[in-house]
């Protein structure tokens, strides 16, 4: 009898995943993930109690409700429009629609995780455009590649996580390039609620641009994993023709309607971000750390000249604190990543970050 070979494909087999942290989160407080830290409103969470239904739960999903209300708050046809669960799964659809081994993916470094990750699953070569020390880019290089025989640029923006922005007139300048070399551009625009800055109205008149959003980020719902695209309908018909059947599910669609009903609770908590980003700036800085400006629901901040890194994030989990850190990119291998919260939260914080400085100076 032949010994069965277990290992996936060569190109699964050499991927390097995270894992979830696994049951002990709730022991501390996560500044790590980029979720909404303070609570959604209590009449929110009732109301919502009181629209689950035995029908919701028993039967498939139905999308003939959100998606008209998606078309009329984005002023773009259904069509142009196609439901997802989180951005992240119409990123992975976006590679199995339209890229082949052996296809050239243009991306910035450091961005998110999955993007070279999808393009090695599916035997594409990432090709990345690294930020400089000061977080500044190179924008007529990143416009340079996307005219040199990519078939796909994926563009986080805001971007993570650097906390950067490119301006949509840079975007545009990209897809320029791209449209001309035959590349579509994707502007993954997951936080996209905390600086304002887009390119959606841009996505009529161009149809090799894609739109997109989540819910996860500045509308709070991180659990719920649903997202979408914007782009031509040519596009939302391919990324429908991939999609696993019936992914996104009902409790997440009825939690969307409901927080696109209501856009006071997404401004209530992008004002609360900004002020503790305003706060933590502030105690950072009367520290000797260096808070970098973000466009995010995160900061990034410079400890290395102070302490190293790895030794904060370890003892800051000492103290309940989960933050992101060490980063491998020379850009911000002196840094952590905390996420913003309720101002109470911050002033926590930073109270036991300073405590932790004094202790490790002295030492």
């Amino acid at each position: 009898m032949h010994a069965f070979d277990l290992s996936a494909r060569p190109p699964i087999a050499g991927l390097r995943r995270v894992r979830d942290p696994g049951s002990d989160h709730h022991r501390y407080v996560c500044l790590d993930r980029n979720e909404r830290l303070s609570p959604l409103p209590g009449w929110f969470i009732e109301k919502i109690r009181s629209m689950v239904s035995s029908e919701l739960l028993t039967r498939y999903p139905f999308q003939d409700e959100l998606l008209p209300q998606l078309a009329r708050q984005t002023g773009l046809p259904e069509e142009m429009l196609l439901l997802t669960a989180g951005s992240d799964a119409a990123i992975k659809a976006l590679f199995q629609a339209y890229v082949s081994p052996g296809d050239r993916v243009l991306m910035l470094d450091p961005s998110y995780a999955m993007y070279p990750i999808y393009a090695r699953m599916f035997e594409a070569l990432p090709i990345q455009i690294g930020f400089n020390l000061d977080l500044s880019l190179d924008e007529q290089a990143l416009m340079d590649a996307a005219g040199s025989g990519v078939r796909l640029v994926v563009l986080a923006n805001p971007n993570q996580p650097t906390g950067t922005i490119l301006k949509p007139d840079t975007v545009l300048g990209v897809l320029d390039r791209a449209i001309r070399a035959g590349a579509l551009v994707a502007v993954d625009e997951a936080y996209y609620p905390f600086s304002d800055v887009t390119n959606l109205p841009s996505v009529r008149e161009h149809p090799h641009l894609l739109i997109l959003r989540t819910f996860s980020k500045a509308c709070g719902l991180a659990g719920l994993r649903i997202g979408w695209v914007a782009a031509a309908s040519e596009i939302t018909e391919s990324l429908f023709k991939v999609r696993s059947a019936h992914d996104v599910n009902s409790m997440a669609m009825l939690c969307a309607r409901l927080i696109l009903d209501h856009p006071e609770i997404v401004e209530a908590y992008k004002n609360e971000v900004h002020s503790a980003a305003r706060l933590l700036a502030k105690r950072l800085t009367e520290m000797g750390l260096i808070p970098l400006p973000t466009s995010t629901n995160f900061m990034l901040i410079r400890v290395a000249h102070l302490v190293s890194p790895k030794q904060l994030v370890l003892r800051l989990k000492e103290q309940g604190y989960l933050v992101k850190g060490p980063f491998d990119s020379a850009c911000i291998s002196g840094c952590i990543r905390v996420t913003l919260g309720p101002p109470g939260l911050m002033i926590e914080f930073a109270e036991c970050l300073q405590h932790l400085l004094c202790e490790l100076e002295a030492s």
